[in-house]
């Protein structure tokens, strides 16, 4: 059986290695992140963000630092475990 240490060398690489594969990846060209920002600002130039859609965002983030949260209090338990 491998020791701890070097499995979290063994991730670390991985993680390393995905990161600089990213790096080079594109998901949209260039003519579909273009339409996509004009889309954008043609939507904000419309008019204001209504009450709705400004509680939606608020509904996300919350979410989204909840779970940002809970991910920081697994990794600090997995690392106590270790």
């Amino acid at each position: 059986m491998p020791s701890v240490a070097s499995l979290e060398r063994l991730a670390g690489t991985v993680i390393c290695d995905m990161d600089e594969a990213w790096l080079y990846v594109r998901h949209f060209s260039e003519k579909v992140m273009a339409a996509l920002y004009n889309d954008g600002r043609a939507k904000r130039a419309g008019g204001r963000t209504s009450e709705e859609q400004l509680e939606g965002f608020r509904l996300v983030a919350k979410r989204a630092v909840e779970a940002s949260h809970e991910l920081a209090d697994e990794l600090e338990a997995a690392w106590d475990m270790g």
